[in-house]
């Protein structure tokens, strides 16, 4: 069972508007790819929290689509004022906003190589940039897995099967975006992160 800091829930019951500190401990609610749960405590605010974790409130929010900053207008959603003390709210890891800028650079230098070249040489640089992008991308996903890693299991292929097994999460999550060539990108990095740990001496 993980452990979190903070108060317990005593709010209204809102449902599946709400996520509990109860809820994500015991695996009730589960915890999205590439974010952390945070409990709220009492006098936080969405923006404090966003604050405190380095993103704009809109990133939070898309994070966390039970709130809404217009309810009214959005069914099945609460205001985003409206936060209680004991419910957890998700925010991305610092890990996967850093998979998340590399796989920018990668999708953007992708791109710039399917447009016609002047010259060999600028073929080649763009070819290169492709190259080194996805490089960084994938040290990126490799870097989020280990993060994710709880190391769960008796062996080596254990650990490699939950390595494969994260990598997946983040494929899906850039798949769910329409992304398909940095999801097999992730699953790559994954497997090659899964090989390495199970030829670890």
């Amino acid at each position: 069972m993980t452990a979190l800091n903070g108060p317990s829930y005593a709010g209204p019951q809102l449902g599946a508007l709400v996520n509990t500190k109860s809820e994500v401990e015991t695996a009730q609610v589960v915890t999205p790819s590439g974010m952390k749960p945070i409990v709220v405590q009492p006098g936080d605010n969405l923006s404090q929290i966003a604050a405190d974790n380095n993103i704009p409130l809109a990133e939070l929010l898309a994070a966390n689509p039970q709130f809404s900053l217009d309810p009214a207008a959005n069914p099945n959603t609460r205001s985003a004022d409206l936060i209680y003390p004991g419910e957890v709210v998700f925010a991305p890891t610092a890990e996967a906003k850093a998979t998340d800028a590399a796989g920018a650079k990668y999708d953007a230098a992708t791109r710039a190589s399917e447009q016609p070249s002047a010259n060999r040489g600028e073929w080649e640089d763009k070819s290169k940039d492709v190259t080194t992008t996805k490089n960084d991308f994938k040290q990126a996903v490799q870097a989020e897995i280990d993060a994710g890693m709880s190391y769960s299991g008796n062996s080596r292929e254990d650990y490699g099967n939950e390595a494969v097994a994260l990598g997946e999460q983040i494929a899906q999550r850039y798949e769910a975006q329409g992304k398909p060539e940095l999801a097999a990108a992730a699953r790559e990095a994954a497997q090659e992160r899964s090989t390495a740990i199970n030829n670890e001496v």
